[in-house]
């Protein structure tokens, strides 16, 4: 999925292959009819997708101009205008709310560099890992739903990273950082009972 994901981005990235996909202005608006939504996102014309998109081109940007220490964390904002293409630009660009750039990920990259990126895909991992060992060690059969309950839980966060920024909110953040603890719980618990019967 990651070299997919490369290649992908590659694609678009040479040659400028991007700038094809950039909104027309005036066509770029909100859609409240869920069919005319979905349309309109496929016609690059739904304002809220190519707000993601101006700003995660700003991301990317970013990242090439200090990719091993970013931009500090928090600063997404402050400094992104300067890097963003004005053909991506929409009627809600001027972002007053100084909200953010719609994915953890390209945020992390943004703003911590690679190692940082590195880092998180790396917690990423290990908790999937976790999550498994902790699954098939678990005996108790309603344990074992709660785990599995939370690592499907923790898959579904991680997949909405991909187009939002919300584990420092309270929507998202206590219960990614709680399926974390239960995993961890469970865990120890594990390994009490197994040091005590080793058989």
């Amino acid at each position: 999925a990651v070299i997919g994901l490369i290649g992908v981005v590659t694609y678009f990235v040479q040659g400028d292959r991007y700038l094809d996909y950039a909104p027309d202005f005036k066509r770029t608006v909100t859609h409240y009819k869920f069919d005319n939504l979905l349309e309109a996102t496929a016609k690059g014309e739904d304002i809220s997708t190519m707000e993601r998109v101006y700003r995660w081109v700003a991301g990317m940007y970013m990242s090439r101009e200090r990719p091993l220490v970013g931009f500090g964390p928090g600063n997404f904002y402050n400094f992104y205008r300067s890097y963003t293409v004005s053909s991506f630009e929409t009627y809600v660009s001027d972002n007053p709310e100084k909200s953010g750039i719609h994915s953890y990920y390209l945020m992390t990259l943004v703003e911590q560099g690679y190692p940082g990126l590195i880092i998180f895909f790396a917690m990423i991992f290990a908790v999937l890992l976790l999550g498994e060992r902790v699954y098939h060690q678990t005996e108790d059969e309603a344990e074992k739903q709660q785990v599995m309950a939370v690592t499907l839980s923790l898959i579904v966060i991680y997949a909405l990273l991909l187009i939002n920024d919300m584990i420092e909110t309270d929507k998202v953040g206590p219960f990614f950082f709680l399926g974390m603890a239960i995993l961890v719980n469970m865990d120890l618990k594990n390994r009490k009972r197994l040091a005590a019967n080793p058989d």
